[in-house]
């Protein structure tokens, strides 16, 4: 029988499954068992992450923060995060002009053809994001928030924010959500002003 060098224990070749006659019909269902117990495991290996964008300006330029959670119902950490793509698809409208990943994290900047926007790759093989945390991810634009909060120029009807997670580099357990911008100071005052007022009313009426 084979070794599994990924999980440690022993995977059934072709040869081991003949029926029996050269196993008995119990060693039989155990390595059948052993089998599908084993890719089971990989394939359970889910992700369930969420994200949000906040903005500061700089200039005629913004800074952007990324806040990633993997929250603690995944069975996988994270080494991965696309932001702004799909395969296939690249979603910002310009190029940014800086991007600032979390220690032991890379990036790349992608997309730029014909007919396609610009996305960021974050990505690691040292320091996952595991289950229960969060990274901070960091970038510059020209672009701004209400670009960033529509939808892509690039692929009509697509969020700028859609976004890709791996549990490897683009590889293994993987989810997708749109990240969720930030209110600015400004509107989570007014919206808190509205709520008050229409409490007040609400009051006097009664």
């Amino acid at each position: 029988m084979k070794r599994n060098l990924l999980e440690g224990g022993p995977v059934a070749s072709a040869r081991d499954l003949v029926w029996p006659g050269r196993q008995t019909l119990g060693q039989w269902l155990a390595i059948v068992g052993m089998a599908c117990g084993t890719g089971y495991s990989a394939w359970a290996q889910t992700i369930d992450a969420n994200a949000t964008i906040s903005s500061i300006p700089v200039g005629l330029n913004y800074d952007y923060t990324i806040t990633l959670n993997n929250t603690a119902s995944s069975t996988s950490p994270i080494e991965t995060l696309w932001y702004a793509w799909v395969p296939g698809a690249d979603f910002l409208p310009s190029s940014p002009i800086t991007v600032q990943p979390p220690s032991g994290w890379s990036d790349a900047i992608t997309g730029g053809s014909l007919g396609d926007g610009y996305g960021i790759e974050f990505f690691t093989t040292t320091t996952p994001l595991n289950p229960g945390n969060s990274f901070i991810f960091e970038f510059e634009s020209a672009d701004t928030p209400a670009q960033l909060a529509g939808n892509s120029p690039a692929h009509p009807g697509s969020p700028v924010g859609t976004s890709y997670v791996y549990s490897g580099i683009v590889s293994g357990a993987a989810a997708t959500f749109v990240v969720q911008p930030v209110p600015e100071p400004s509107s989570l005052a007014l919206l808190l002003l509205g709520g008050l007022l229409l409490r007040q009313r609400y009051r006097r009426s009664s």
